[in-house]
């Protein structure tokens, strides 16, 4: 697996334990699960992430066939990148690997990640926080996805919540 660079992740690690500020969840499309809200008296998320693809408001986002990183309410997942270069429909166990990074980290929460395409749904557990070497708090997960089409990636940990538009050819 092609490395990312070490600057780029001490770059969107170093501002990833701010919150994203408080929002109100949008409607949720028909047939879906409601989006949770913010937590209150959250603080600005940092300039770097605001640049980011994506949004700090807690809704669905598309995932830039560009984007190394996407933001998406409470987590910056990625590397989507090298996800769509490795990925094919028999992907194993070892392979389809995406971190995520958690705004406010929560000691004992799992992540869990929903990944629905075309009446299909996957469930994939990363388990529990893993930390990088410069220290900062992540989810790392293997996401084998079976089979080409977008799928919508839906992140939970704690009060933690994001939402990503994956599209695979």
């Amino acid at each position: 697996m092609r490395a990312i660079p070490l600057f780029v992740v001490a770059l969107v690690l170093c501002g990833c334990t701010s919150p994203a500020p408080p929002a109100a969840g949008p409607a949720s499309p028909a047939g879906s699960a409601p989006v949770p809200s913010s937590p209150a008296g959250s603080p600005p998320v940092p300039a770097f992430q605001q640049s980011l693809p994506g949004s700090a408001r807690r809704e669905c986002v598309a995932v830039p066939g560009d984007a190394t990183l996407v933001r998406s309410g409470d987590f910056i997942a990625g590397d989507f990148v090298e996800y769509r270069r490795q990925w094919h429909p028999d992907l194993g166990p070892d392979l389809g690997k995406l971190f995520w990074l958690p705004a406010r980290p929560q000691l004992n929460a799992a992540l869990t990640v929903t990944a629905t395409s075309g009446g299909r749904t996957e469930t994939y557990s990363a388990g529990s926080l893993a930390t990088n070497d410069a220290g900062q708090a992540m989810y790392p997960s293997g996401i084998p996805l079976p089979a080409a089409g977008t799928w919508k990636l839906v992140a939970q940990a704690g009060d933690g919540w994001g939402c990503f538009e994956l599209t695979l050819l």
